[in-house]
């Protein structure tokens, strides 16, 4: 039997995030590392210093797995919506002159719809997914209402400039030249960088 659409793509994300969390999880162990000035010899750490072990945050691991499951498929049901309300291509009509009978003709970029695409994407999308992401986690760590709304006023601004630096060239690209059915992978591959910044922020 065939996976549906959604629930492949949900697995993928959800994988793809994990693995963003374990990369986070190690990149913060090793920016906490911290070997006592006393047995530091000339900048050359001695064989028998005490270095930390490394160990996996589950709880946080399973938090953020979670919530990519959660989150996955209202992203895919928001970027169908868009496509099905604002179209980024549409048929053109082949010139005698220029094309053969027996071609198809290719599909033209609608700009104006890519555009505004683009730009809801980047603000109203932007805005209910960070407020979901910290709500998730929030609920999923246990945190009562005041806490969460507190958390949301904190983090929301921040998150949302830091997304900017990256975000707007995902949705250029995932509506002028990726298919929609591939959008959310797609967006999951160039999330590694930004779910180890989130991870890193909510500690």
């Amino acid at each position: 039997m065939a996976v549906p659409p959604i629930a492949k793509a949900t697995l993928q994300a959800a994988l793809i995030n994990a693995g963003s969390n374990v990369l986070a999880q190690g990149i913060k162990a090793y920016k906490d590392e911290v070997i006592p000035t006393d047995i530091v010899m000339d900048g050359v750490y001695p064989r028998n210093a005490c270095m930390t072990t490394f160990e996996l945050d589950l709880p946080t691991l399973f938090q953020f797995t979670t919530y990519a499951f959660i989150a996955s498929p209202l992203m895919v049901l928001w970027m169908e919506g868009l496509e099905k309300t604002l179209p980024g291509f549409h048929e053109t009509t082949p010139s005698p002159k220029t094309e053969k009978a027996t071609e198809k003709p290719k599909p033209k970029l609608h700009v104006t719809n890519t555009v505004l695409k683009i730009i809801i994407d980047q603000t109203l999308g932007a805005v209910w997914s960070t407020i979901l992401f910290i709500s998730t986690i929030g609920l999923l760590r246990g945190q009562d209402y005041a806490v969460i709304t507190d958390q949301i006023r904190s983090d929301f601004w921040p998150i949302v400039i830091a997304g900017l630096k990256l975000w707007p060239i995902v949705s250029i690209l995932n509506f002028t030249v990726v298919p929609v059915d591939k959008r959310l992978l797609i967006s999951s591959l160039f999330g590694v960088v930004w779910a180890v910044y989130l991870s890193l922020m909510s500690g």
